[in-house]
């Protein structure tokens, strides 16, 4: 069945323009991308008729690189494209960003090992669902056990680290990554903790019934 859409796409992307083909925007099935380009939703155009995407173009660029090439980005750009990668649902590209410059990101992370650890001894205590939250150094939930809960009831493993947003967002990330190598999953979608730090960000996370977690010492 046709999409409607031209064999090759103007995109205005953040303000930056680029032509692609559908069939490298449509390159995986199950993205968000290709879903905005099936043809069942409309997408919004500018006034020169280019395909209009809200976000930074310069990031986007290398996204479609690895559409169309396969293509990991360069390391400096790997936690903004990786955050992308998640946005619109391309799963490939964020396990090749943590195979290709997992070590390096995680180096920016003096005790990553140590916040990996706590995570996995803190989840073993539940099943289900749970909240990792990832606040700043001082925040007022620190030592409140009426922030233990999240707002929705499910248990909530809060690390405290003076970071700024997109390295507290980097984190978050990559913990999440490795968790989902041991039957954690996530929900994939990043949103503000309800507790009273500025900036707070969080994780919705499930174990799997039967969690490797039980088997790791």
């Amino acid at each position: 069945m046709s999409s409607g859409f031209p064999a090759v796409i103007d995109l205005n992307v953040g303000g930056r323009h680029l032509t692609t083909s559908l069939s490298t925007l449509t390159k995986y099935p199950d993205s968000m991308l290709a879903t905005m380009f099936s043809g069942r939703h409309p997408v919004t155009q500018d006034k020169d008729g280019r395909y209009f995407i809200d976000v930074d173009g310069d990031v986007f660029v290398h996204v479609l690189n690895f559409l169309r090439f396969g293509t990991m980005p360069p390391a400096g750009a790997a936690a903004d494209v990786w955050k992308y990668a998640d946005y619109f649902g391309l799963h490939v590209l964020k396990e090749g960003i943590a195979n290709t410059h997992g070590t390096l990101l995680r180096s920016g992370f003096p005790n990553y090992t140590s916040h990996l650890e706590y995570v996995k001894g803190e989840a073993r205590r539940f099943s289900g669902y749970f909240y990792l939250c990832i606040c700043t150094a001082d925040c007022s939930c620190r030592d409140d056990t009426a922030y233990k809960n999240d707002l929705h009831g499910s248990p909530r493993i809060d690390i405290h680290l003076g970071l700024d947003d997109k390295r507290r967002s980097l984190l978050l990330r990559l913990l999440a990554h490795d968790l989902q190598c041991m039957d954690i999953f996530t929900n994939e979608e990043e949103i503000t903790c309800n507790c009273n730090c500025v900036g707070a960000m969080k994780l919705q996370f499930r174990k799997a019934p039967k969690s490797t977690l039980d088997e790791l010492k």
